[in-house]
């Protein structure tokens, strides 16, 4: 392990500690200064106040001040390590030390590219692969594979923001093939960010054909998703830290208030109407 691998795992770690500082001292004042009665515009003067709470800055900062050191980080690794001066050069040189461990975000400005072109570069199998072009799936085939599909989400049962979905993942590849119907499926937006475990960067829900089709019957995710999708307030983020905590629906139901206002973003509000929908 060499100075850069050190310092980047104290700078990740640091910048962990302060993210559950912050989370902390989010829940912690939303516990002292809220209720289940609260309206939303009550709950929006609430959150202000918290934001211009001196704490609150000074954890901000702090946070800031570590994602800078990282920056700069990154930057120096270049520098010294990565003689060639093309953006896909460093991109690859980066992901190469880093791995899947630096977001997107931070190689855009370690090179100075577009996000769009950052995000061309993959991990797979251990090697750097960049994303070839390739066309978007036609209208036609879209039209055939919502009509197979009755103009429906295959998971849910949703009519609305509906989206084709690449069973085999397309990363990395432009192999016409993995456009054929067999490899198409009707998602609807919610649902096609599950299928892809809440990142399109990052793997699928499920390992291969098969286990997709199982995966749109009954596993634990999407049962929790229906649960939660109509509780207002609930988003896909909040969704995906209550996956993080409970591994299945009973878990859930088993949950009580004070467990659930740990879960990151959920307040004690939330937290009584999650109780309230299950429990109806």
């Amino acid at each position: 392990m060499d100075g850069f691998e050190i310092s980047f795992l104290q700078l990740k770690f640091q910048k962990k500690e302060t993210i559950d500082e912050l989370w902390i001292f989010t829940q912690n004042y939303l516990d002292q200064n809220s209720n289940y009665d609260m309206e939303c515009k009550d709950e929006l003067e609430l959150l202000k106040e918290l934001e211009f709470s001196n704490e609150f800055k000074n954890l901000i900062e702090k946070l800031n001040s570590t994602q800078k050191l990282l920056n700069q980080l990154y930057i120096k690794f270049l520098n010294e390590e990565c003689s060639s001066n093309l953006k896909k050069d460093k991109i690859t040189a980066l992901k190469e030390k880093f791995q899947d461990r630096i977001r997107t975000s931070e190689i855009v400005i370690a090179v100075g590219c577009s996000k769009s072109y950052a995000m061309q570069f993959y991990l797979i199998d251990g090697k750097i692969e960049q994303k070839e072009n390739r066309r978007a799936i036609s209208t036609e085939i879209k039209k055939e594979i919502m009509k197979r599909d009755n103009y429906s989400c295959v998971v849910c049962g949703e009519l609305k923001d509906l989206e084709i979905h690449h069973i085999l993942a397309i990363r990395g590849s432009s192999i016409r093939k993995l456009d054929d119907h067999e490899n198409l499926a009707t998602l609807c937006k919610e649902c096609h960010h599950l299928a892809h475990k809440g990142d399109y960067n990052y793997g699928l829900a499920y390992e291969n054909s098969e286990n997709f089709w199982e995966w749109t019957q009954n596993i634990e995710k999407t049962k929790m998703w229906l649960i939660l999708k109509d509780i207002h307030g609930i988003g896909l983020k909040i969704t995906e830290n209550i996956y993080d905590k409970y591994k299945s629906v009973e878990e859930l139901q088993n949950a009580d208030i004070r467990s659930l206002t740990r879960i990151r973003l959920v307040n004690k509000s939330m937290a009584s109407k999650i109780k309230f929908k299950l429990n109806s």
